[in-house]
């Protein structure tokens, strides 16, 4: 099967197109994002080195074939089954072929990977026409540790091994920080902290950790999106049952209002907020909770104060993140 392709800049390294063959749903390519993100910068890096002539790479039971088009200055790259490997070379000449025809959009190449847009059609037409690459549920993430150990195997059969100094440096850093993560409330920093693990897992070779914490890396996205729209929602409560309280009080003394649901609001509202932000500006929220929970013991101005503060409090949860 044929699972991708790439063109990259010769000159730069920089990836200019890609094109996907697998049945991948969006949540999964999230979730290997720093895997993705390894193989795109290994290719980089291998056009870098400046291959003039076809080369194939093997990866496990995948190969990357590279193909330098000097005419436009890419390099044209294939990810598929080894077993495949005679089908890729016969589909080459096809492909420069599709490029050649727009090859204006290559010398006029200003950043912009949109720009390759009208390459996707002729593409896609010409790979899917070859029903050898339609196997169902075939991906590169069905085994992405191959893929991983084969990388980093190359890179170190050309760059050399670290020293057993700098693995163990490494390895007790990483040990620091997987510990830290589980004693860490914070969302951000236990993302921070995540994305750090992959990275030094990567450096070590540690094909296992990498992709246990790309996915922790997934749920911590998820639960920080999930935790703004939940903020959001209790910042919106507040200030209605705020109006509810008021609108039942009357004419009466605050003291003698219901502001319960209000606190309620207030305390998950700085709760959140608490795991989203590393000041203390949540404590904040908390305290104008605890002044109206306490009216009995909260003076006049003071109550008068905090339902102003209350009122005044911005609508966007995002604004309280900046």
């Amino acid at each position: 099967m044929l699972y991708s392709i790439f063109l990259y800049q010769s000159s730069s390294g920089r990836l200019m197109y890609d094109k996907d063959f697998q049945e991948i749903s969006s949540a999964k390519i999230e979730q290997f994002n720093s895997f993705f993100s390894t193989l795109k910068s290994f290719i980089s890096e291998l056009v870098v080195e400046g291959s003039k002539e076809l080369n194939n790479i093997e990866l496990g039971e995948y190969f990357i074939s590279i193909t330098t088009i000097n005419e436009i200055n890419i390099n044209l790259v294939f990810i598929a089954d080894k077993e495949d490997n005679k089908v890729v070379n016969k589909l080459i000449p096809k492909i420069i072929k599709i490029l050649m025809k727009h090859e204006q959009l290559f010398i006029e190449w200003d950043g912009n990977q949109s720009e390759f847009g009208p390459l996707n059609q002729p593409l896609s037409e010409l790979i899917l026409s070859k029903t050898k690459f339609s196997k169902k549920g075939t991906s590169l993430i069905g085994n992405p540790e191959q893929v991983l150990k084969s990388i980093w195997a190359y890179k170190s059969r050309i760059n050399g091994e670290r020293t057993d100094q700098d693995k163990d440096d490494l390895i007790e850093e990483k040990n620091k920080l997987i510990t830290n993560i589980s004693n860490t409330t914070n969302l951000i920093s236990k993302l921070a902290i995540a994305e750090k693990i992959v990275e030094l897992s990567e450096k070590l070779k540690d094909e296992i950790v990498f992709i246990e914490y790309q996915k922790e890396i997934k749920i911590l996205k998820d639960e920080i999106k999930d935790t703004k729209f939940k903020s959001n929602h209790y910042l919106n409560k507040i200030k209605t049952s705020l109006s509810e309280a008021l609108s039942k009080l009357g004419n009466k003394p605050l003291q003698m209002g219901e502001f319960r649901n209000v606190y309620l609001n207030l305390y998950s509202f700085s709760t959140k907020l608490r795991s989203l932000t590393f000041g203390k500006d949540w404590e904040h929220y908390r305290n104008l909770g605890q002044l109206l929970i306490n009216k009995d013991e909260t003076s006049d101005h003071e109550l008068n104060e905090t339902i102003s503060s209350i009122l005044k409090m911005r609508d966007n949860i995002e604004d309280y993140l900046k």
